[in-house]
């Protein structure tokens, strides 16, 4: 592939687009946007992009495909304004979390003829920012392609486009792309912030690899994660009420003195011990 790239956001996940593009010899060109002067000049500096545009228009002129790099509630505003700046030829997609927000907010064809087909990449860091991005984020992660009503051949670029970066694709409809990355993702993060608000600052030495471990992702940007859970709450919402009754069920074994508390209790952790020691055997058959 020979692509023109246009990458809007130079964060972490578009940095590491962009780099991965121009390391791999996907792109011949990658243009660049983003709000922030600082990240623009990071991305131009590390040679992320080839050029850096003061507005997203000039930035998605004559690519092939243009990357929606932005906070999820940004994307469908972006894409109807750069809409009639792309060519009919032009594929846009994105990088959301969420997706069916986005897809209920921006039809299959834009003004100007190009087309729309979201995107997700399973991949990512509690990092932030286009200073960490990394060529190889994407290599040997799962791409989830979300339709919609585009065009088979759209489909495809999009699908070659993240197979060409080193991404496994798999199509899925928006709807059920959020109720499973509000159990994988949107969850684990709303509850990792919140573990890792729970100890006084006087116990912070003590917090050892577990706690670190448990709650690496909080030290992801909080600002993006509020607009993703807030995007996906009707996903969130039934997690929530289930995983406050397991911790009831949990406090209740806690609270027995019967004999078999223990038993009990372990019941309980097997069914996590099981799923993410899967998730470890799934990961080494793959390899």
């Amino acid at each position: 592939m020979s692509l023109s790239v246009a990458v809007l956001g130079l964060g972490l996940m578009g940095g590491s687009v962009a780099l991965a593009a121009k390391s791999k010899g996907v792109a011949r060109s990658v243009a660049g946007w983003d709000p922030s002067a600082k990240a623009c000049a990071t991305a131009l500096a590390r040679g992320l992009v080839d050029r850096i545009e003061v507005d997203p228009e000039d930035a998605v002129a004559g690519a092939d495909i243009v990357v929606l790099a932005c906070p999820v509630i940004q994307v469908p505003e972006i894409a109807i304004q750069v809409g009639p700046s792309c060519g009919p030829g032009t594929v846009v997609t994105d990088l959301g979390s969420t997706k069916a927000s986005i897809m209920r907010g921006i039809g299959p064809v834009l003004a100007g003829g190009a087309t729309f087909v979201g995107g997700h990449p399973i991949a990512g860091s509690e990092k932030s920012g286009c200073a960490h991005s990394e060529g190889g984020l994407f290599e040997g992660k799962l791409t989830v392609v979300c339709p919609g009503l585009a065009s088979e051949d759209s489909i495809r670029r999009i699908e070659q486009f993240w197979q060409s970066l080193g991404s496994r694709t798999i199509r899925m409809d928006s709807e059920e792309h959020d109720r499973a990355l509000a159990a994988t993702s949107h969850l684990p993060h709303l509850l990792a912030f919140l573990l890792a608000g729970l100890p006084a600052e006087k116990d912070k030495a003590f917090a050892g690899g577990g706690f670190r471990d448990t709650t690496r992702i909080a030290a992801s940007d909080p600002d993006l994660w509020a607009g993703i859970l807030l995007d996906n709450r009707s996903a969130m919402m039934p997690l929530i009420d289930l995983i406050i009754m397991k911790l009831e069920q949990a406090r209740g074994v806690l609270s027995d003195n019967s004999k078999d508390a223990a038993q009990k209790l372990s019941s309980i952790l097997a069914l996590g011990h099981r799923f993410r020691t899967g998730l470890d055997e799934a990961r080494d058959s793959r390899q």
